[in-house]
């Protein structure tokens, strides 16, 4: 006969001799409620949403980049005529 946890902490405290019997309540277990399995169960309450950023304000809008009209030149122009010269003559110069 299945037993309380509170029955089985009692014939096993200190002092108590248990029997044969008590061991085989112990083995068997504390008799509770037996739930579904877990593929078989209803499905529990959906979380909330996170935070994606699509329910948000959208933010404001960014600076425009640079046009490239103030950039320094990279070359001279003696580098960059040497630079095309070695491209006609397909890099033997």
């Amino acid at each position: 006969m299945a037993k309380t946890k509170e029955e089985l902490k009692e014939m096993f405290s200190t002092g108590k001799k248990p029997t044969g019997a008590d061991f085989a309540d112990l083995i068997d277990g504390v008799e509770g409620p037996q739930g579904p399995a877990g593929k078989d169960g209803s499905q529990g309450p959906k979380g909330e949403p996170g935070a994606d950023g699509n329910d948000g304000d959208q933010g404001p809008k960014g600076e425009p980049g640079a046009d490239g009209k103030d950039a320094e030149n990279q070359f001279t122009e003696d580098q960059v005529e040497a630079l095309l010269a070695l491209i006609d003559d397909g890099g033997d110069a």
